[in-house]
């Protein structure tokens, strides 16, 4: 009885299991659906628009009426279409953090958000993603460190180019190893070793982890990849031969720019599909394995920048498929060996920084039959220029600068029927320039610049059709500059179409920057900014994308801000003896965006059709131009660059000029008959008195400060001319304020302004500048009407302001500062702030304003960044300026910095990186470079995690990299300001580096700057620390880091104290920028107390 009781019962325990699975199957069955999918997609929708109020990508367009998203722009789904299986957002103006519900689409294979500003960490959420197979999030600036352990059927991975994401990499791999086969961990942050990471990856077959920090061992176990490049990182050692194995499948392998040494390894000879070797810039030294010569695949082999012996194997003239052979910067002197004159099969051949003195002609590698591209550059040639070059009809590119060659330049070179580049700068040629080189029809690019030459710029360069970057910069040349010199690079298209159809494996541009640096005119924007930016992956496509005509840079037609990727050329005929007038011709070349004749002899009038040219650069300075200066300049919205000084313009100052908002740098200086008005605000007013010196008839504002001293070559007889205009300028002037004063009493006595409407919510961006350049006299507008405008392109009104803050309540009030008072508020959506009213007035306050706004709202960037405060808005009201910032829960870094037992070590840390990752950004990854002018722990603010973030750019300023802006009012805060400011009054990036080296100091020990002791913390750190380079031991670790809270991490706050003291140099040059900065920073993070100096 018992026994049928327990199978009864056992038969209903199963049938309600039964029942049980059967509902939740059902369940799980209907949760798992393409509405389900759809539904996710619209909260994807929705986050995103949410996060990118402006410049929506095409998500926007998804349709709930739409019953299906497999229709979507982007979207996926199975064969069936019964699930939602791919997401492709990539190039989307996506920014904000990443959507962290992607597990709830479950069976999403395939995402890529690649080419965004997505930042913040990589989401918890996404490693629930267990499904995925493609992941795509390359081109973001993500952050934090790597942890995908749950994505266990990745087969191809992209991380590249977010260059924040940091840490080692051991958490992932080999977690996600099992079925990967390509992963691009490329220009990031990473660090740590790499040696042992991947030995489980057994499906991995390209792997990328150029541009990081990595150290250590190199991975033995790359042979079995297809591709492996670990190129700019600092990993060390020597290559054993046991790392080749017999079955070695590499086709390309680069470990380029590491600290590798030793000699290499013969056992190479076992990659026998071995197609690129990249060993270019280690410590290798020895012999060149003459085992290479057996790896008959090679096509591009790069062993330049080592120590090899000078002695290159036979063997390596069994290559027939090598194209590409670099041995420079070897340093191997003498004369060019014989043997390079046999490598019939090469086409680009790299000789430069060896030393070299003979051997051209001798060695024959002028006779080789396919060389496309010979750099001979920086050796120690002499004697006159080989003409036997102009047999090699095959050359595309030729590089002989930085010798010492002299002679004149051989006609014969106009013989070469496919020259793209021809680079002679820096010899010391003489002569003239041959006629016959307007025969090149092909040429790009034409360096003469740095030499003796002589003689009239010949005509016939002008039927160098393809020619866009010409460089004649410091010879003698003299004469007219030829009307037909405006044709050049009027078509280049032939040109750039046959490059494109080279389906060549190995490109001209491969190897180091040397030439592209030479093509890029550093001391100019933007080809500074792109200088900055060269590694050499960049290096190599950005070449090869001039090459095909493709603009790495974007410009703008006169008259308009839209701009284009157009290809960009430069005319630079500076420091010559060039006469005569700028022919007219000069607006045909519409394809140059900089030009350079600065430093001549010119006359007459400067042509008012230069105002339809593209122009970001324009430089025609120290000459003897003279009438009125085109109102036409005025059109080139995209100019950054303008210097009209020391020459005799004369008339009235263009009003137009004022529309350049744009303008970095800017210069009328000494040019004494120019009248009129510089407006007190807008872009010109930005500008100090270097701008304007001696302009006597010139009317700046009056924080400006134009002195009429001029240089003793200008003679007296612009002395005389300058008092008489000077009188007359004054005579008129009264006249006319005697005018002006009769003439307002009158309409003010008969007319009665209308009143103004109501203000317009102002949702183009393009009148930003408008209002934040109006005038500083009262309003029309009422306090309750005043719009402030919104970076989402909505608005809220003055009265909005008022009633979160009631009406500006003292006990609202959070802070004060220089600036102003911040009261904190809520406003109607619910939302806390931070407003800030400016008290400042008058021009200093209005231009503090505008510059923030420039900065937080501006052309500089169009995307919020994780360590700055974000701005909600901002309103102007005559001389009442308010700012509307995102509130910070945590408060200042000022109240906390000095308590050692809350503030740990490791919140300090962390702060410090915060902060260096802000300027990172300022300084390096805006165009133009931002100098915030004023970094202090006032202007550190903490949000409810902890995290930094740095406000108050009041201060700050555009500069062109690499450049200065020069402030005649006081910027900065006592103890912070960099000494050289008090002498030369130049605010630089390396000023911002010494501010934060003080700061760091401050992190470091817990004292303030300026803190009444006997010697400021500057000091006292350098005396303790020394130069901040030498190694400490424990027991000379300044025992204020020994302080209640900090002993802990004593080694760490050592290390940060040195990274200080290194940060202020009295000397600028010797401060580390800030990447290498946050280089320093990352390190002692990775660390753990191990290997530091202070330890």
């Amino acid at each position: 009885m018992k026994k049928k009781k327990n199978q009864a019962f056992s038969w209903r325990f199963t049938f309600f299991m039964f029942l049980i699975l059967l509902i939740t199957g059902t369940v799980v069955a209907a949760g798992d659906s393409l509405d389900t999918d759809k539904h996710v997609l619209l909260k994807l929708k929705s986050y995103l628009e949410e996060q990118n109020r402006v410049n929506r990508g095409r998500y926007s367009e998804w349709d709930t009426r739409n019953s299906t998203p497999c229709q979507w722009y982007g979207v996926s789904c199975s064969p069936d279409g019964q699930r939602v299986i791919g997401i492709n957002l990539s190039d989307n103006n996506i920014s904000g953090d990443m959507f962290n519900q992607f597990s709830a689409l479950t069976e999403l294979r395939e995402l890529d958000l690649s080419g965004n500003t997505i930042g913040g960490a990589i989401p918890e959420d996404l490693n629930r993603c267990s499904s995925l197979v493609y992941l795509n999030l390359s081109h973001n600036i993500l952050e934090g460190e790597l942890k995908l352990t749950g994505l266990n059927s990745l087969e191809k991975l992209d991380l590249s180019m977010n260059r924040r994401i940091e840490g080692d990499i051991e958490v992932s791999f080999p977690a996600i190893c099992k079925r990967l086969v390509i992963a691009n961990l490329s220009t990031n942050n990473f660090s740590g070793t790499i040696d042992k990471c991947f030995d489980e990856c057994w499906n991995l077959q390209y792997l990328d982890l150029s541009s990081n920090n990595f150290v250590g061992q190199i991975w033995s176990g790359f042979a079995r990849l297809v591709e492996y490049s670990v190129s700019e990182n600092s990993v060390s050692g020597a290559l054993s031969g046991s790392m080749f194995t017999n079955n070695c499948s590499l086709q390309v392998l680069d470990l380029s720019e590491n600290n590798l040494e030793g000699q290499l390894p013969g056992e190479i000879s076992n990659c026998k599909n071995l197609a690129v070797l990249n060993l270019w810039g280690n410590h290798f030294t020895g012999k060149i394995p003459s085992e290479i010569g057996m790896i008959s695949s090679l096509e591009g082999l790069f062993l330049g920048k080592n120590s090899f012996s000078n002695v290159i194997p036979e063997s390596l003239l069994n290559l027939t498929n090598l194209a590409f052979l670099d041995l420079s910067k070897n340093n191997f002197g003498g004369k060019i060996q014989e043997i390079f004159g046999r490598f019939t099969q090469v086409k680009f051949l790299l000789l430069h920084g060896n030393a070299y003195t003979g051997g051209i002609i001798s060695s024959g590698i002028l006779k080789l039959p396919k060389v496309s591209r010979l750099d001979l550059s920086f050796n120690n040639f002499s004697g006159p220029l080989p003409i036997e070059i102009s047999e090699m009809k095959s050359l595309n590119f030729l590089t002989l600068a930085y010798n010492q060659f002299t002679g004149g330049i051989p006609p014969e070179y106009g013989n070469l029927p496919q020259l793209q580049a021809l680079d002679l700068s820096f010899n010391q040629l003489t002569g003239s320039i041959p006629l016959a080189l307007g025969k090149l029809s092909t040429l790009l690019w034409l360096m003469l610049a740095n030499n003796s030459l002589t003689g009239d710029i010949p005509p016939d360069i002008g039927n160098c059709s393809s020619l866009l970057w010409l460089n004649l910069a410091n010879n003698q040349l003299s004469g007219e500059i030829p009307p037909e010199l405006a044709k050049i690079g009027r078509n280049a298209t032939q040109t750039f179409e046959s490059n494109r159809l080279r389906n060549d494996r190995i490109i001209p541009g491969s190897g180091e920057c040397l030439s592209m640096k030479r093509w890029i005119p550093a001391d100019y924007p933007p080809f500074s900014f792109v200088y900055t930016i060269l590694t050499k992956k960049t290096c190599r496509s950005l070449w090869d994308q001039l090459l095909k005509g493709h603009g790495i840079f974007q410009v703008c037609t006169a008259g308009s801000t839209v701009r284009t990727d157009q290809i960009s050329g430069y005319l630079q005929l500076s420091g010559n003896q060039l006469s005569g007038q700028i022919p007219l011709d000069i607006g045909m070349m519409q394809n140059f965006s900089m030009l350079h004749f600065g430093f001549n002899d010119l006359n007459g009038k400067l042509p008012a059709n230069i105002g339809q040219l593209p122009l970001v650069v324009l430089n025609i300075t120290r000459n003897r131009f003279s009438g009125e200066i085109p109102d036409e300049i005025g059109n080139m919205k995209c100019l950054l660059n303008l210097d009209l000084s020391f020459n005799n313009f004369s008339g009235i100052f263009p009003t137009s000029f004022n529309n350049l908002t744009e303008l970095s740098k800017f210069n009328i200086s000494y040019n004494p008959l120019i009248s009129g008005v510089i407006p007190a605000t807008g872009q010109l007013a930005t500008f100090e008195k270097e701008s304007y010196l001696g302009d006597p008839l010139l009317d700046v504002p009056d924080f400006i400060d134009n002195g009429t001293s001029r240089p003793q070559k200008y003679n007296s007889m612009h002395k005389r001319s300058a008092k008489l205009a000077v009188f007359l300028a004054l005579l008129s002037l009264i006249l006319a304020f005697f005018v002006f004063g009769v003439l307002t009493l009158v309409a003010c006595v008969l007319v009665k302004g209308p009143e103004e409407p109501h203000g317009y919510l102002l949702q183009d961006i393009k009148y930003r500048h408008e209002l934040a350049s109006s005038s500083g006299g009262s309003s029309p507008w009422l306090s309750d009407t005043v719009k402030v405008i919104r970076l989402d392109k909505t608005a809220f009104t003055h009265a909005d302001i008022l009633k979160a803050t009631g009406n500006f309540s003292e006990n609202r009030i959070i802070g004060k500062g220089g600036f102003g008072t911040v009261y904190r508020g809520v406003l109607s959506d619910g939302r806390e702030v931070a407003v800030k009213k400016l008290q400042r007035e008058g021009i200093q306050g209005e231009r503090e304003f505008r510059a923030e706004m420039e900065v937080l709202s501006g052309n500089s960037f169009g995307w919020p960044h994780p360590n700055l405060v974000t701005l909600y808005g901002w309103c102007l009201d005559g001389l009442e300026k308010i700012l509307v910032y995102e509130y910070m829960e945590g408060g200042s870094l000022e109240d906390i910095i000095s308590d050692r037992l809350w503030f740990t070590w490791r919140r300090r840390i962390d702060v410090a990186v915060d902060i260096a990752r802000a300027l990172v950004f300022l300084h390096h990854e805006c165009y133009p470079a931002i100098v915030h002018r004023d970094v202090k722990a006032s202007n550190v603010l903490l949000d409810k995690d902890g995290t930094a973030r740095v406000t108050d750019f009041g201060l700050a300023r555009f500069v062109d990299v690499g450049d200065s802006h020069v402030s005649t009012i006081v910027a900065g805060t006592i103890g912070y300001v960099a000494p050289e400011y008090g002498q030369t009054w130049q605010a630089t990036t390396k000023g911002d580096v010494y501010s934060y080296g003080v700061l760091a100091m401050e992190l470091a020990t817990g004292r303030r700057a300026v803190d009444g002791g006997e010697e400021c913390l500057v000091e006292w750190a350098r005396r303790m620390m020394g130069n901040g380079r030498n190694g400490l031991g424990r027991a000379v670790i300044p025992v204020v880091l020994f302080g209640s809270g900090l002993a802990d991490g004593a080694e760490e706050m050592c290390e940060l104290l040195r990274v200080g003291v290194q940060c202020t140099a009295e000397a600028p040059q010797a401060r580390p920028n800030m990447k290498e900065v946050l280089a320093m920073l990352i390190r002692i993070t990775s660390s753990n107390g191990q290997n530091l100096k202070c330890s």
